[in-house]
């Protein structure tokens, strides 16, 4: 799987051997013993190097998902060898820390039952980056657009905006904008966090003024202040699924609004365990 991944990546089995530090010779023995295995062809010649056929298209993503649940296997064992002793912090605002975050946690948690987790509050996508920059973090959660420089990302979740309303709202269609919200009053957090940046941006690109009929500094208060008829809100599709539960409608938003969620770390500073932390995240973030 990782040398016809390499091959499919570098498109020629020259390329491939030099970045795999392997004979070419033992490449080609390879990909013919997993052609004849799946009774396939994975790869078609084409001027001076390979492209896949269409049945190597479709091993792509399988290959890849097993070369992961084998990192993973490994990571297992691993902690039962060395005890899984270190620690992972985390930076986040409050709604991404809740989600995708805590799903990748416990998966990791599973993996390494000895390792703690710290997870550490920042209001900002600013404030993120500089706790991750300066060290005082191992990963920071983002989003928006993947930073660059010192800093390296990976995308772990692209959530939709869902509409929340009072239980009683019916006057409100199950699809709507986000402008028809803001005569309900809009709820949301301060100016800078995650939340209302991101309504701010839905409001604008509709055209609309940005306008907070309540603002809270705390953003798990929004989901009971919708509940008490205080006003709507727009929360990521796993918070609004768990304001369903809890008695709220809620609405999907037209166009459609999706948010890109991303892990982001320093080039330089992995630890072992972070390492392993990442490998989780990204498993997470794929399909």
């Amino acid at each position: 799987m990782e040398i016809f991944l390499a091959i499919a990546e570098a498109g020629s089995f020259t390329r491939a051997a030099g970045r795999l530090h392997v004979a070419q010779p033992s490449l080609s023995y390879a990909i013919r013993t997993l052609e004849t295995e799946l009774g396939s062809a994975l790869f078609e010649r084409h001027g001076r190097g390979v492209r896949l056929t269409t049945a190597g298209d479709a091993l792509v993503r399988p290959a890849q998902r097993a070369l992961r649940a084998l990192s993973l296997a490994g990571v297992a064992v691993r902690a039962t060898s060395e005890g899984g002793f270190g620690r992972i912090a985390i930076a986040g605002n409050t709604m991404w820390t809740m989600e995708p975050m805590v799903g990748v946690i416990s998966s990791f948690r599973r993996l390494q039952p000895a390792v703690r987790v710290v997870v550490a509050d920042a209001g900002s996508r600013s404030e993120t980056l500089e706790q991750v920059r300066s060290g005082a973090v191992d990963f920071g959660l983002v989003d928006g657009a993947l930073p660059g420089g010192a800093l390296a990302g990976q995308l772990i979740a692209e959530p939709e905006l869902v509409a929340i309303l009072p239980p009683w709202a019916s006057q409100v269609p199950a699809v709507t904008s986000v402008t028809d919200l803001v005569p309900a009053g809009l709820i949301s957090t301060p100016p800078g966090t995650a939340l209302r940046t991101l309504l701010d941006d839905a409001l604008e690109q509709a055209g609309a003024a940005p306008e907070v009929a309540i603002e809270t500094a705390h953003v798990v208060t929004v989901v009971p202040l919708v509940l008490a008829g205080a006003g709507v809100a727009l929360l990521p599709e796993g918070m609004a699924a768990d304001a369903a539960a809890k008695g709220a409608r809620l609405a999907r938003l037209d166009p459609p609004t999706r948010v890109t969620v991303s892990l982001v770390w320093r080039r330089d500073r992995l630890s072992e365990v972070a390492q392993q932390f990442l490998l989780v995240a990204e498993g997470a973030g794929r399909p």
